[in-house]
């Protein structure tokens, strides 16, 4: 056959296909043919999930930072060790009532209990209304709770000076000076002044509680409702101890009413089990009471519910 335009001689594709073959097989590719009859391989994939534990470490700090913002540092004090606790007496000025930046003064039962040395503390927690906290069953006074309402730093002394007053020397007492550093509310000229310590939840691990512990809300704390909801604190009649430790994460339940004035008398009248209405984190113990945050609630969580271990 005579060669014509657009005619191309089959020795010339084979040799064409050749050479592209081995133009693709130096880039590393490979040149694949399949027949007519023949499809492409098909390569069915499944979805998959891939998880890696977080360590313990992580874990807890994320739970430190997600819950760090609700926690106050309330205190409970010994009723003989209350009318030891140093007062704010005033400043500068005829005000009352005070806030961050402003200097305060104050002073100690015993009139000397303010130095400036490595042995005292730098900075205070000072503290309101010490109200006293009741067992519900025996009416016992389990500890004076004190609100905190801020901090202060020291920055002078509380001393006596002899002075000269009408021809006589008197003693007079010299008040402490302090800088409130941190207020979560105004201060008060009579709030409290105690040695700030550090937080104890800033290493605090979340743990079960042994299944037998228990204990009851006696009080909700720096509020005068009466439900609680999530994120705020509760005080437990349970502290250290009865075994109870910052850290145990333990289930609420709800306290039961029960109608009054039954009509049949036959048989006692004994309180239904419930279910789990929430969780709550203790963060704070003393010898005989508890703190912890509702980290978890299905419904309002009120005075003389209880928690448990289980």
């Amino acid at each position: 056959m005579n060669d014509a335009i657009g005619y191309v001689p089959l020795k010339r594709l084979l040799a064409l296909a050749a050479l592209l073959c081995g133009l693709a097989c130096s880039h590393g590719q490979t040149l694949h043919t399949f027949g007519a009859q023949t499809e492409p391989p098909i390569e069915r994939l499944q979805a998959q999930v891939h998880s890696e534990p977080l360590s313990p470490a992580v874990s807890t700090a994320l739970q430190r930072h997600s819950i760090e913002a609700f926690l106050s540092a309330p205190q409970v004090f010994e009723a003989e060790h209350a009318n030891a606790l140093a007062r704010i007496v005033g400043a500068v000025g005829p005000r009352s009532m005070f806030s961050k930046g402003d200097v305060v003064y104050a002073r100690t039962p015993a009139g000397t209990g303010f130095l400036l040395s490595p042995a005292l503390p730098s900075e205070w927690n000072i503290y309101r209304n010490l109200r006293a906290l009741k067992d519900p069953t025996s009416n016992e006074v389990l500890g004076l709770e004190g609100e905190y309402v801020g901090r202060a730093r020291l920055l002078s002394d509380e001393r006596l000076e002899q002075r000269q007053q009408d021809d006589k020397t008197q003693s007079a007492l010299v008040p402490a000076s302090f800088e409130i550093v941190h207020a979560i509310s105004e201060i008060r000229a009579g709030d409290r002044l105690f040695q700030s310590k550090a937080n104890a939840w800033r290493a605090l691990t979340p743990h079960a509680p042994p299944s037998d512990l228990a204990a009851t809300i006696i009080s909700i704390y720096g509020s005068g409702v009466a439900y609680a909801s999530k994120n705020q604190i509760v005080v437990l009649d349970k502290g250290s101890k009865q075994g109870v430790e910052p850290g145990h994460l333990m289930s609420i339940r709800k306290m039961p009413s029960l109608a009054t004035g039954l009509t049949d008398s036959t048989y006692s009248v004994v309180p239904p089990s419930v279910g789990v209405s929430g969780q709550a984190l203790v963060f704070l113990t003393f010898d005989k009471l508890a703190y912890a945050l509702i980290s978890d609630v299905s419904e309002p969580i009120q005075v003389g519910d209880r928690l448990s271990g289980s």
